[in-house]
């Protein structure tokens, strides 16, 4: 792939002379210096990359220096365009200090036109088409337009498309590039990150009470009786309660796919006496509770820590997190499947999967699809499972004020420990101790499951967790802005270091410390060649 640098305001100067133009779309390095008052609208002009391209402001943060950090998702004739986009930092002003990232140079000498053959409907269609899923009942059916840089060859104008649907038993979320002209599949992942809503009539907000825990955790309610014992935040219309509010809704599946808002009598006016049980299983007491008040948790840290909530709706309203449990029969996994969370009751391995950090990594996996993006296959896909064990880990600090970096330990019947070598899903800071995590780059190969290949970010944000003048959370912000500004979809664990060193530095954070944790697991900041 032809890549140049832009330095400077503009471009890259050799001698005095700018590099010459070759016309066809290249992917083009940005590193841009002070350039003044520059809208997100002419930034495309200024650096020069053909018309028809533009950028568009997508999220923000501020930084230590009192500088405010922008991504700007680059667009063609207003579709935008896949993995490129810059990070632009503008002082009090709104003066543009720098402007860091990739953006794609002259698209429309290769691209003529932006108006696919296949409709966005028909996206999805074609894809279970091509995956012989024809005729099966889908849900969640998504598409959206991208023109998709194609290295040496033109840009194709694609759908990013996906869908659920239940094969032999078993979810799956097939998600696929697909040729938005031909129906042809460019590269396809398992896109399951390990009924409708009802509508429900107008509600009082009301607080219950109800058991939760399971019988490795021990039996606790939710009372007000301790610290993370609050009552639980409902909603009650006439003498009928419903496990909703503002943040979160909580539906029973009740062993199958159709989700029912979770209900309970509340008649009278004692609220001790509001009493949301009846769902015991498998050892837990009511995971329906648990996962109403965990999804509140996970919501809390996002909203307490980084001043937004994890999952944002399409005009960047604050997304209810929706909870669904009670998944099928016997099914010992936990998912999320583009707009739920989907929790299954174990076996006789595994509790029920609704525990506190397994709620953080499922809801975390939807926080990466609406940013980065992150591909769930290749390094990528590693670096995507990794955020989610890390929002886990981040979510028991932020709840209990610390962590053990164990994932999933409050799941693992103690039968069970013997075969997996370990009382956990997964040790972050020794991932191979499971026998088939890696905990270094050398070790990676094609084809691994991003489960095992997530040991490698794992091991460096524990690591950097436990480094002097770091904690948990500390940890967890550098890499949540990395995930918010500056990865792209198809990373690598080089590159995807220099977005996290890069987010240290917004912070005044060490950055020192940032590459000495990733030299532990072999990673060093470079970008993608």
């Amino acid at each position: 792939m032809l890549k140049k640098k832009l330095a400077g305001a503009l471009l890259m100067v050799m001698g005095g002379t700018a590099m010459p133009w070759c016309m066809a779309a290249t992917q083009v390095d940005i590193h841009a210096t002070p350039m003044g008052q520059v809208a997100s609208s002419a930034l495309a002009s200024r650096l020069s990359l053909g018309a028809g391209s533009a950028f568009v402001a997508e999220r923000e943060i501020r930084t230590a220096r009192g500088t405010v950090k922008t991504r700007e998702q680059q667009t063609y004739k207003g579709v935008p365009v896949y993995g490129r986009s810059l990070v632009v930092e503008r002082n009090v002003s709104g003066a543009v200090l720098s402007a860091e990232g990739a953006a794609e140079r002259d698209i429309g000498m290769q691209l003529m036109s932006v108006l696919p053959r296949l409709s966005a409907q028909q996206a999805p269609t074609t894809l279970q088409a091509r995956m012989g899923h024809a005729g099966l009942a889908v849900t969640n059916a998504m598409s959206k337009l991208f023109v998709y840089p194609q290295g040496q060859g033109a840009p194709k104008l694609v759908y990013q498309t996906s869908y659920v649907v239940t094969v032999q038993g078993h979810p799956s979320r097939p998600t696929a590039i697909i040729d938005a002209n031909t129906g042809a599949v460019i590269r396809q992942w398992e896109g399951l990150t390990d009924g409708r809503r009802p509508p429900a009539p107008a509600p009082t907000s009301v607080l219950a009470t109800g058991p939760g825990g399971n019988e490795l955790t021990g039996l606790y309610h939710y009372d007000n009786s301790g610290p993370g014992l609050e009552l639980l935040s409902a909603q009650r219309v006439g003498n009928v309660c419903y496990l909703q509010n503002d943040d979160v809704a909580t539906y029973n599946l009740a062993g199958g796919q159709r989700a029912t808002l979770w209900s309970f009598g509340c008649a009278g006016s004692n609220p001790a006496a509001w009493d949301s049980f009846g769902d015991a299983i498998n050892g837990a007491y009511s995971p329906i509770n648990d996962a109403h008040h965990f999804g509140g948790v996970v919501y809390d840290m996002y909203n307490t820590w980084f001043g937004k909530p994890p999952l944002q709706n399409g005009d960047g309203s604050p997304m209810k997190l929706s909870m669904w449990v009670h998944y099928g029969t016997n099914y010992e996994n936990a998912f999320w499947d583009g707009g739920e969370m989907v929790f299954g009751d174990g076996d006789q391995y595994f509790y029920p999967f609704v525990v506190l950090d397994i709620t953080g990594h499922e809801i975390s996996h939807g926080f990466t699809e609406q940013h980065s993006g992150l591909q769930y296959d290749a390094q990528s896909g590693g670096m995507n499972e990794a955020f989610s064990d890390m929002a886990g880990e981040a979510v028991k600090f932020f709840d209990r004020g610390s962590n053990d970096f164990m994932v999933g330990a409050d799941i693992v019947k103690p039968a069970t420990v013997p075969l997996l070598g370990m009382p956990a899903l997964r040790d972050m800071c020794t991932p191979s101790s499971d026998g088939a995590s890696i905990d270094n780059a050398a070790d990676y190969r094609d084809g691994i499951d991003v489960h095992y290949s997530s040991g490698v970010y794992n091991r460096a944000f524990c690591t950097l967790a436990r480094t002097s003048g770091w904690e948990t959370r500390k940890a967890f912000e550098v890499f949540h802005d990395a995930n918010a500004l500056y990865w792209q979809p198809a990373e690598t664990f080089d590159s995807g270091a220099c977005g996290v060193e890069q987010s240290a530095l917004d912070r005044s954070y060490s950055e020192a410390d940032v590459a000495a944790a990733f030299a532990v697991v072999g990673v060093t900041c470079r970008s993608p060649m």
